[in-house]
């Protein structure tokens, strides 16, 4: 309750520094080079990486140094398996559009493992509580329909006040919706067969960020992909 009081008396000053951080921010690429692959040996198992920036990659410079990449190789690393890996991640991409992406995969495509990172363009849109968890509910519904057997794994949202780019009060305004939106993600997907939230491992003040201040280094994407595979192991053994 304090925090959502909070949030909206911060908003009108923060919302004049989001526009000021609009239109002065560095705007860097998404990752080039094929936006699919295979690397390690064994059973062979097929990743989908969907989302926001982080999936394409955006700060990373090659698709090979992307997180998804960097995940599928700790994945067979950890797994001893061939993982052949698809990415359709979009910079800018909100809930939303996560859910046009899921529609636009084909029917064709086999899929046992998802990989998705989405919520820091809902945080910066302003998306309200209930539409972040109505989004939420009906993309988990989508994907267990798409791929029932499939695992799935939620990037946690990132400590967002903690971004080295927005000043205070907005910095401090991001954290908390992040962290509001975060936990209902948590909650719900504790509810779902197969689903996985895992909590953001990095901390801008302790790993190396991009230029802009918002994107995690190539550098810090090999650190989170290897936790990343690390809690997905423990969490096969513990299930």
């Amino acid at each position: 309750m304090l925090n959502r009081i909070g949030f909206w008396l911060l908003l009108p000053i923060s919302a004049i520094q989001g526009l000021w951080i609009s239109m002065k921010a560095i705007r860097l690429p998404e990752a080039t080079g094929d936006k699919s692959g295979t690397c390690g040996n064994g059973a062979p198992l097929q990743l989908l990486a969907m989302g926001d920036s982080i999936i394409a990659g955006v700060g990373t410079g090659t698709v090979v140094r992307s997180m998804p990449v960097q995940f599928a190789e700790a994945l067979a690393k950890h797994e001893a398996r061939r993982v052949h890996w698809k990415v359709a991640g979009a910079n800018g991409a909100d809930i939303s559009d996560l859910q046009k992406q899921v529609k636009e995969i084909s029917d064709h495509q086999k899929v046992d493992f998802v990989l998705i990172s989405i919520g820091v363009n809902d945080v910066t849109g302003l998306s309200s509580t209930r539409h972040w968890k109505s989004q939420l509910e009906a993309l988990t519904n989508d994907l267990r329909k798409r791929w029932p057997k499939a695992r799935v794994l939620f990037m946690g949202l990132p400590p967002m006040a903690k971004f080295p780019l927005p000043p205070q009060p907005l910095r401090f305004m991001l954290g908390l919706r992040a962290a509001t939106l975060d936990a209902i993600s948590a909650n719900l997907l504790a509810k779902r067969p197969n689903m996985l939230h895992v909590p953001t491992a990095i901390d801008p003040a302790l790993h190396d960020f991009c230029e802009d201040g918002f994107h995690p280094s190539a550098e810090t994407c090999s650190f989170w992909a290897e936790e990343l595979a690390q809690q997905v192991k423990s969490d096969t053994l513990s299930s």
